[in-house]
């Protein structure tokens, strides 16, 4: 380990031993190329004041906003972390600053990584400020072993928290490189293949309400156990053909519609909508005239203009009425239960804002969803999620690398038809207006990386500050350098404590 780690990273040093709510072993199998893991639903804060720490057996009320977290061990010996599992961003990072996390109390319910406890860590000589749809981070590159359960991933690059925020939890980001190619290394996925532990950069994930803590994350497989019906492909478009310019895992939304809770269904003509499935975010953002008509067509909604959410009653989450989503021949049921948040006690919105810039699905649409992220052959394949048991059947690799495989559940109608049309195309005038009911009410989730600053220099070099306002960068010298490449395990710069810290400004998008 070099010196300058210990220099720079002092303050970060922790206690394992007296955090609160570590995180258990990851439920995890390996074998024939598969490799299962658990995710748990954990609550964030629920409206401006309030903080709920984790619940490791799942949350009583299913109501509430999650993050998706998963648990993974790094460093010798290997020391818990939880990260949030995020579809939205590439980089694993860890230690965020609980004191500017906007939720210091979660934030602190989680043990942090202790790098000076681990004699496997390196430093890499490079750091990098990441900004996120809410929050940023401030990061040093190292190496280390990263496990998720019995496999261990050898040489990973990482980073740990030196300056964040607004997220109160580290990330594990499985989206493609959302930058350019100079300053990418060796994510977790490509990792998980390069060294056999899988056989392409392919997993499936299985978030279920939050009612469930028996959600999953399985690298290389699916579990036909868990999803009812065909998989339908959907390509992955091409940065070209997205909203942002940026290669996430946007795919085409051909439909939305509404079934009431007395089974009227309702679906929308058909419509070309490029959205990006966002595991990293709590609620769904769609274009307008949609976000309207799904709000219009909760019973009782009224419409706070200063936040933009729709408050309904709580009890409407007991309702049997689904928000459906279409994907070409299938449809994805959403129940009333799953989409709507409590953002505040007996205080109840609908999982939608709006956006006509970049649509994301986030996890208010992905606890009904059953959803393979095949990196490789740039394609998802999407299901109707259930539970039915267990059956996992390996992801290989090739053209065909995931299996035209029929989960094994039965039950919904995966394109039921319509008894009338729903609006989806046409902006209208607030129908029902209320006050606004909690002040401050937010996405839970960091939401989608949305800048990288590259930096070259060692540890122990002048950090970047941040406008803890705006949670924008100021350069500390001129953007005149990049970080460069290197293998997991070797230095990416040369000299990494004679080099003087270079970064870049930052645009925060909120």
């Amino acid at each position: 380990m070099m010196r300058g780690l210990y220099l720079s990273f002092a303050f970060l040093t922790t206690s394992l031993g007296s955090r609160q709510g570590e995180p258990t072993a990851p439920l995890a199998t390996r074998g024939s190329g598969i490799l299962r893991s658990s995710v748990r639903s954990v609550a964030g804060q629920r409206g401006p004041q309030r903080v709920r720490r984790q619940d490791s057996v799942g949350l009583k009320n299913h109501n509430d906003g999650t993050l998706y977290t998963i648990d993974l061990s790094i460093g010798t010996p290997g020391q818990p972390v939880t990260v949030i599992i995020d579809t939205g961003s590439s980089d694993l990072w860890v230690n965020p600053v609980c004191e500017t996390s906007g939720q210091p109390s979660f934030c602190s319910s989680f043990p942090q990584f202790d790098y000076t406890s681990s004699s496997t860590l390196q430093d890499t000589g490079a750091a990098d400020i990441l900004s996120y749809g809410k929050g940023n981070v401030t990061l040093e590159y190292v190496t280390d072993l990263v496990a998720i359960g019995s496999a261990q991933i050898k040489d990973q690059v990482f980073g740990v928290g030196v300056e964040s925020y607004d997220i109160p939890v580290g990330i594990l980001g499985l989206s493609p490189p959302t930058s350019d190619a100079q300053t990418q290394y060796s994510f977790v996925l490509d990792s998980l293949v390069s060294q056999g532990l899988i056989e392409s950069r392919a997993f499936s994930l299985d978030l279920r309400n939050v009612d469930d803590p028996n959600g999953s994350v399985i690298f290389g497989g699916i579990d036909t156990g868990k999803f009812i019906g065909s998989l339908e492909k959907c390509p992955i478009l091409d940065p070209t053909e997205t909203p942002s310019g940026a290669d996430r895992y946007w795919i085409t939304m051909t439909g939305v519609g509404i079934t009431l809770p007395d089974g009227e269904s309702q679906t929308s003509d058909a419509i070309e909508v490029p959205v990006f499935l966002d595991s990293g975010g709590t609620l769904s953002r769609l274009p307008t005239a949609i976000y309207q008509a799904i709000g219009d067509s909760f019973p009782g909604a009224q419409l706070d203009q200063s936040s933009g959410f729709y408050y309904v009653d709580c009890g409407v989450g007991k309702q049997a009425g689904s928000v459906d989503f279409i994907f070409n021949n299938k449809k994805i049921a959403v129940p009333y239960a799953d989409f709507i948040w409590e953002v505040d006690e007996g205080q109840c919105v609908v999982g939608v804002l709006p956006t006509d810039d970049e649509p994301v699905l986030g996890d208010s649409f992905l606890r009904a969803a059953y959803v393979v992220y095949d990196q490789d052959n740039r394609n998802l394949h999407l299901a109707q999620a259930a539970n039915c048991g267990s059956n996992l059947v390996e992801i290989s690799s090739g053209t065909n690398a995931v299996p035209s495989v029929t989960g094994d559940c039965t039950g919904g109608a995966e394109q039921a038809s319509a008894t009338k049309t729903f609006d989806a195309t046409r902006t209208r005038a607030p129908t029902n207006v209320g006050s606004s009911k909690v002040a401050g009410a937010t996405d839970v989730g960091p939401g989608p990386a949305e800048t990288r600053v590259s930096v070259t220099g060692g540890l122990g070099t002048a950090k970047p500050t941040v406008d803890k306002t705006t949670g924008g960068a100021t350069p500390t010298a001129s953007p005149s350098a990049t970080k460069n490449a290197a293998a997991p395990g070797t230095s990416l710069c040369a000299d990494a404590f004679g080099v003087a810290g270079v970064i870049y400004v930052v645009a925060m998008v909120m």
